[in-house]
């Protein structure tokens, strides 16, 4: 009989240790200022659902990950006898090596067989090994970059365009399905705004589950069995969120599921992965009231710019200085065999950017490895192409021919924006 194990099943059993011994991620949380979620030091992309669960379980300060080829280009080589972290994921991308027409391996000047990203029919699992950065050379200690908001403040921007119902009033904390409603105490009866709102977030949670929103099983209909599987969800989604908005997680009155969450996954160990995927699902709804008014501006500053053009006034990105210490919005920047786009400017250090090879879009910190050879590869380049640029290029049907020259690890490593 094979002794292999999947890794969810691996990942079950060490949260039911970890449950049984209250060093879980849920019993005792790293709810420090400093804390984020797990994110790759490269694409800046964050890692989500199964992928964020199993790195948050390695407790680490630096939320930094990646592979070793990455913190190779990255100039932080993985420090000797360092062990790995095995995330897993489903990707609709294969890499393929490429071949000609009389089936002879196609070189790039280096040697290696040329491959290519190819899209598959169906996605498929896909296994990497992570390190985090205090397991690297050479990387400068982590510290979070200070949010223009606090987290209350994004907390109550997010409550108030979800258009959520809440009443307050009592010292009872739960979501009516019936009437839609979320009650909470009157913000003074907690120790702290930050509190409340963390709270309130959690309710938020289970008031995603409604048939016109997400549509989990309501509460009211619920088995006790249903009931457990929807508080898994709803505290990973709350431990995510704490990570996202620096809001403090508590397992507060639900510490009585411990024992019922360890049972459940030691009968089925498939579940904790299922759940961490259906949490990231309340998260990104979540996080999507959050991410309405960023649209709202770029509608807003889009329609300024056709104002301007329509009235004759000269585009502001005709008189653009090129910051050579960081990048401008609108710019392409051709780097390893693609073209990448800078869409926007993000809170934090962070764009808003689109690989032109694929379409897919991403965001990417200043601190990743990919935004320091952008920032190179465009300071060293003689053809700095500006959106307007790009876009007029488009208008009079000039082609353009994108291609990939990324060997496979290299494309692997650049497709963590997880799939769930």
């Amino acid at each position: 009989m094979s002794q292999f194990k999947p890794l969810s099943e691996k990942i079950a059993n060490k949260m039911i240790t970890d449950l049984k011994t209250g060093n879980s991620i849920f019993q005792r949380p790293n709810n420090s200022m400093n804390s984020a979620l797990p994110f790759n030091i490269e694409s800046g992309n964050k890692y989500t659902g199964p992928s964020a669960l199993v790195l948050l379980m390695q407790k680490r300060d630096d939320p930094r990950w990646a592979t070793s080829n990455q913190a190779n280009r990255n100039h932080t080589a993985v420090i000797k006898g360092s062990t790995g972290t095995f995330i897993s994921f489903m990707s609709s991308y294969e890499i393929q090596k490429v071949f000609d027409q009389d089936g002879k391996p196609v070189l790039k000047e280096n040697g290696n067989q040329r491959t290519e990203r190819v899209k598959l029919d169906q996605p498929k699992e896909v296994d990497a090994c992570l390190f985090n950065g205090e397991q690297l050379r050479k990387l400068p200690k982590w510290e979070k970059e200070p949010s223009l908001l606090s987290p209350a403040e994004r907390a109550q921007f997010i409550l108030d365009n979800s258009k959520a119902v809440i009443e307050h009033g009592g010292d009872d904390m739960f979501y009516e399905t019936l009437t839609d409603t979320i009650v909470l105490p009157e913000m003074q009866q907690f120790a702290n705004p930050e509190q409340y709102y963390a709270e309130a977030i959690h309710q938020l949670a289970h008031w995603t589950s409604a048939e016109n929103r997400l549509n989990r099983p309501q509460q009211s209909s619920m088995d006790q069995l249903s009931h457990i599987r929807e508080e898994l969800r709803t505290n990973l989604a709350s431990l995510f969120l704490s990570k996202e908005l620096n809001l403090p997680y508590d397992l507060n009155d639900h510490v009585g599921y411990v024992a019922s969450w360890g049972q459940i996954l030691k009968d089925e160990p498939g579940e904790l992965f299922k759940a961490a995927g259906d949490a990231q699902k309340i998260v990104d709804h979540i996080l999507a009231f959050e991410q309405k008014q960023e649209i709202k501006e770029d509608a807003e500053a889009v329609q300024e710019m056709e104002s301007g053009q329509e009235t004759g006034a000269q585009p502001e990105q005709d008189t653009v200085k090129y910051n050579t210490d960081k990048l401008t919005k609108g710019e392409v920047i051709p780097h390893n065999g693609t073209e990448f786009k800078v869409l926007s400017d993000l809170k934090n250090k962070a764009y808003q950017m689109q690989d032109l090879s694929d379409g897919r879009k991403f965001k990417m910190g200043m601190d990743s490895g990919l935004y320091a050879s952008l920032l190179e590869a465009r300071n060293n380049s003689q053809e700095m192409v500006t959106q307007q640029q790009f876009e007029q290029s488009e208008r009079v049907g000039e082609e353009r021919d994108y291609e990939i020259n990324n060997d496979a690890a290299d494309e692997i490593d650049n497709s963590y924006q997880m799939q769930r």
